[in-house]
C-alpha cells in the first residue's frame, strides 16, 4: 500500500518536537486515519497525551538506528495500518542508513523538513560541518530558528541553495514569528536584453538563475567560464561554470547550466571560455525525471582568460 514518510531532521534541541506539533496542527497535512510517529532521540521538549491523542497518533520511541529495520516497518504497517508516517529522526545518525533500512517499496518519501538552531550554527559548522550539513542536502524545507537581527540569513541561504537549489529556506525569530523573503539585490544590471557578468559576480547570479529565471527569459547572458565538456563523446552540450566556494574549502564545487550548441566547438575540458548564451527554463534531464531548470543554449564562444582570482564566493 502506498504510503507517505515524512522525515524530520535537525541536530538535538534544535526544534524538530516542535515543528513536528505545528505541521501536525496544519489543515490537511495528515491524511484521515492513524499516524505512526518514530521518535529516533529524546527532545526536551516531550510529545503530550493530548497532543498523541487529538491527532491519532502512536509514538513509537527508537534508541539504536539498527532498530530501523525491514521488519520494523512491516511491524508499524501490519500493527497498526497508518495512514503515514513521521520519523523525528536522530540528527548523530547517518542519513543514508536511513533510505537503506529497509522501507516497503511503495512507501514513498512526502517531505524532509529540517531545523537549524541559528544561535549554534556557525558552532557545528565548525567542529561537526559533515554531521551538521548532511540532512539538508536532501531537505525540501530548512528551517532556522532562534534567530536574531545579526544572524547573516543572506549567507546561509545561499550557502544551503548552492548545496540543495530546490530547498526553501525560511528563517524564525527567537519569538517565533518570521523574517519576511528578503529581496536580494544584485550587483548588476538585468533590466536590459543583454546581462554581462563580471568574473566575482557570477556565484550571485547562479543562484539568482535558480530563484528567479523569469529575470533573465530570452536575454543574452556573457560571462566567463571553464569549458566542461560531456562526459559521452559527441554530445551537442556543455557546461560553461565555475567552481564556487559555498563556506569553505571543503564545500568548493563546481556549478554552472547545460548549454547547447549546434557546430562542433574547439575547445577542450577545463579551458577558460568567454560565452554569450540566450537563457530558457525548462525540463531538462540533467534536472532530473520531473525537474526543471535553466537552460541555456550558445550564441557566441570564444577563448578566454583565467581570472585573477579564480575561486568564486557568494559575498
Amino acid at each position: 500500500m502506498e504510503m507517505p514518510v515524512y522525515l524530520f531532521t535537525g541536530l538535538l534541541d534544535s526544534g524538530k518536537t516542535t515543528l513536528v506539533q505545528e505541521v501536525c496542527g496544519e489543515e490537511g497535512f495528515l491524511e484521515p486515519g492513524p499516524t505512526v510517529l518514530v521518535q529516533c532521540e529524546e527532545g526536551e521538549t516531550p510529545f503530550s497525551e493530548e497532543f498523541l491523542k487529538e491527532y491519532d497518533i502512536t509514538l513509537i520511541e527508537i534508541q539504536e538506528q539498527e532498530e530501523l529495520n525491514e521488519l520494523f516497518w512491516k511491524r508499524c504497517e501490519r500493527d497498526w495500518h497508518p495512514a503515514q508516517i513521521l520519523v523525528e529522526y536522530n540528527g548523530m545518525w547517518e542519513m543514508d542508513l536511513f533510505f537503506e533500512s529497509g522501507i516497503p517499496e511503495d512507501w514513498f518519501i512526502g517531505g524532509i523538513y529540517s531545523t537549524v538552531d541559528a544561535s549554534t550554527a556557525e558552532l557545528y559548522i565548525s567542529n561537526m560541518r559533515k554531521t551538521f550539513m548532511e540532512p539538508l542536502k536532501e531537505s525540501n524545507l530548512i528551517i532556522f530558528n532562534r534567530c536574531s537581527d545579526e544572524t547573516d540569513r543572506m549567507k546561509y541561504r545561499r550557502s544551503l541553495k548552492a548545496l540543495n537549489p530546490q530547498v526553501q529556506v525560511a528563517f524564525e525569530r527567537e519569538d517565533g514569528t518570521m523574517f519576511e523573503n528578503e529581496a536580494e539585490v544584485m550587483p548588476f544590471d538585468y533590466s536590459g536584453s543583454a546581462v554581462e557578468i563580471e568574473d566575482m559576480d557570477y556565484g550571485l547570479w547562479y543562484l539568482d538563475a535558480m530563484d528567479h529565471p523569469d529575470r533573465y527569459m530570452g536575454k543574452e547572458i556573457r560571462f566567463s567560464a571553464r569549458y566542461c565538456a560531456s562526459a559521452k563523446k559527441g554530445q551537442m552540450y556543455f557546461v560553461p561554470g565555475r567552481h564556487i566556494m559555498t563556506c569553505c574549502e571543503d564545500d568548493i564545487q563546481f556549478l554552472g547550466f547545460i548549454c547547447y550548441f549546434e557546430e562542433e566547438l574547439p575547445f577542450e575540458h577545463g579551458d577558460w571560455v568567454k560565452v554569450a548564451v540566450s537563457f530558457d527554463y525548462g525540463a531538462c534531464s540533467v534536472y532530473g525525471p520531473e525537474g526543471e531548470g535553466p537552460i541555456l543554449r550558445l550564441i557566441h564562444i570564444e577563448a578566454g582568460k583565467k581570472p585573477e582570482q579564480e575561486l568564486v564566493t557568494f559575498t
